[in-house]
């Protein structure tokens, strides 16, 4: 078996300490609340009860609540 190729098999690691989102979530910089509940496995109730007890930020934009990524990324991080 050829060492260079295994090498080039293995993806390069994630910085450490980041969290790391399924690459469907790339290039989101605000998710709504059913998209959280689906990264956390929770219903989405869970995530509107956990803004409402300011133990989760998000941002309202009229009746619609976006949650910023780094709120997600700082949250899987613990």
């Amino acid at each position: 078996m050829n060492t260079s190729s295994v090498a080039q098999s293995n993806p390069k690691p994630e910085a450490p300490g980041r969290p790391i989102l399924p690459k469907k979530w790339d290039g989101k910089a605000v998710f709504a609340v059913t998209e959280v509940a689906e990264i956390f496995g929770m219903n989405p109730w869970v995530i509107y009860d956990l803004i409402k007890r300011k133990e989760m930020r998000a941002v309202r934009i009229g009746r619609l609540v976006k949650i910023p990524r780094h709120v997600v990324e700082e949250m899987l991080a613990i």
